[in-house]
């Protein structure tokens, strides 16, 4: 286990910017948080960090619950189950990077990262890793 204390939104973004640079391009991500923790955030910068072009801009996929954007390492597939707790989001695991946002169990994950919200604009990053 990882764990960070992260003191702003910038700090979150360049969290994922840095892992992005440790990945393979198929990994399943969970995050799990409350809402406003700073989960698309930390999507936000993972996708910087993977590659995402400048005309893509992040968003959360509460109402689409799955989101793609093409980056330099592959596809980056955005799913969101804050809304839809039993979707199966397996058919994209090898497509590309698979972020899942409310994921409460770790199994499918490589990396399971959980953010707790400490006050305003301060998190603590638990960042767990699969073997």
């Amino acid at each position: 286990m990882e764990e960070s204390l992260i003191n702003s939104p910038e700090e979150m973004e360049a969290l994922g910017a840095s892992l992005a640079k440790e990945l393979k391009g198929n990994e399943v991500i969970c995050l799990k948080g409350e809402l406003g923790a700073g989960k698309t955030t930390f999507v936000r910068g993972l996708a910087r960090g993977l590659g995402i072009g400048e005309e893509y801009q992040v968003r959360s996929p509460t109402f689409t619950i799955v989101n793609e954007y093409p980056t330099q390492k592959g596809k980056l597939i955005h799913v969101d189950l804050y809304r839809v707790k039993d979707f199966d989001f397996s058919e994209f695991i090898g497509q590309g990077v698979v972020v899942v946002e409310w994921k409460e169990e770790r199994e499918d994950c490589d990396i399971f990262i959980e953010i707790e919200v400490v006050r305003e604009n301060v998190r603590r990053v638990l960042l767990f890793r699969r073997g």
